[in-house]
């Protein structure tokens, strides 16, 4: 792989996520670095996987993987792929690539889905999207989050395409430097992940806060991803009582392959009445909003309890997964009516447009490749393919 096959800028920082390069930041400061085990996959399929040999030329340029004995295995560029099939995986020092995932995954997205439907990213949709989505958040601030679902080369005009939508922020240097800004961001599962290894599972979100905490500057809002483990309320509450006022919230991003913390999985009258104190009527368009897999109302609502009952009032609430559809935001928006408390204070908002969007999980962590241990994000596993091929970096 040569990287003089595309243009790639000088650094990479400016189009990374602001999340990625203060977890490389905490993870110098803390002087940890252990090996992982991240995959890639798209939900969306079946298809053709495009954007590899530049996601590889991504990973050769800017990471010193190479040198340090990391590899990195992947389909060839046009190979047939089913949904949620791993595509590409990377074994290295952590510090080695965390600030390179918001890249690698953008040219796979976007040329996964040029190929496949055909389309790139309509400025004038992201606009609109944008505005419907602020719209329906009622006043509330709105963050775009979209840089991995498209190119870096691309991402500055899309993020002022958001702003002019009606965003507040964004998550990169280069898009929020559109209007002036720079990228905001806090706890990614990748710095989770880690600190789960070191610590275990059950310490990670807090041990992420603290370390967090401790090396980043103060005025950076304590915002904790707090779904890593499916124990969303739980571990929020041992955050909340680890800094103190100082925690903003957390961000709720409970994937789709989970149930939320507290959440109900389906319409049941008297569960629902149990959880919110009375009996209610649940618009039946909106029902899809409130039970299931994913953010849903009835999981936030019972993380809003949880913390006005333990005393944390005054925290607030992030939200992120799914609310690039403006009918979800709308839902969650006439959910504050019925069931008269607030449920959101920001929204993380990505897929503003169409793409098939790469994602990228930790699957295990070791001291060197030859221990590693199982750890994910819960619901997100190793799924091993057997088709793929050694792309960069040494054998076994």
């Amino acid at each position: 792989m040569k990287t003089t096959n595309f243009s790639l800028p000088e650094k990479p920082q400016p189009y990374a996520d602001k999340y990625f390069l203060r977890t490389g930041e905490v993870l110098r400061a803390e002087g940890i670095n252990p090996w992982v085990r991240a995959q890639v996959m798209i939900r969306k399929g079946p298809g053709q996987v495009y954007g590899v040999d530049e996601a590889l030329a991504v990973l050769e340029k800017y990471s010193p993987l190479k040198q340090n004995g990391g590899r990195v295995y992947a389909l060839e560029e046009g190979a047939d792929y089913a949904p949620r099939e791993t595509l590409m995986l990377i074994e290295a020092p952590i510090q080695d690539i965390v600030e390179l995932e918001t890249m690698y995954l953008g040219v796979l997205s976007a040329e996964t889905t040029k190929a496949n439907d055909r389309q790139g990213v309509d400025l004038n949709q992201v606009r609109e999207n944008m505005a419907a989505v602020v719209k329906a958040a009622r006043g509330r601030p709105v963050s775009y989050f979209g840089a991995r679902h498209w190119r870096f080369d691309e991402d500055a005009a899309i993020t002022w395409a958001a702003y002019e939508g009606g965003a507040t922020s964004a998550s990169t240097d280069a898009g929020a430097g559109t209007f002036r800004q720079k990228g905001m961001g806090t706890t990614p599962h990748v710095l989770e992940n880690i600190m789960a290894w070191k610590y275990g599972r059950e310490r990670a979100v807090l041990e992420t806060l603290l370390a967090f905490d401790r090396h980043i500057d103060a005025k950076v809002p304590r915002i904790i991803l707090c779904d890593y483990r499916n124990k969303e309320i739980t571990d929020t509450l041992a955050c909340a009582k680890g800094i103190g006022n100082r925690l903003w919230g957390p961000r709720i991003d409970t994937c789709g392959e989970n149930v939320g913390e507290g959440a109900l999985e389906f319409p049941d009258a008297e569960k629902l009445a149990q959880l919110v104190g009375r009996r209610i009527i649940v618009p039946t368009e909106d029902e899809k909003y409130w039970f299931g897999h994913g953010v849903n109302v009835t999981g936030v609502y019972a993380m809003r309890k949880a913390l006005n009952e333990k005393g944390y009032a005054n925290m607030k609430l992030a939200l992120s997964s799914g609310f690039a559809e403006p009918r979800k935001v709308e839902a969650f928006a006439n959910a504050e009516e019925i069931l008269g408390v607030k449920l959101f204070d920001l929204l993380g908002v990505g897929q503003v447009f169409k793409s098939r969007a790469a994602k990228m999980d930790i699957v295990a962590v070791g001291e060197t490749p030859e221990s590693f241990v199982p750890i994910s994000k819960t619901g997100r596993g190793y799924n091993p393919n057997l088709r793929l091929k050694l792309r960069l970096g040494g054998g076994r």
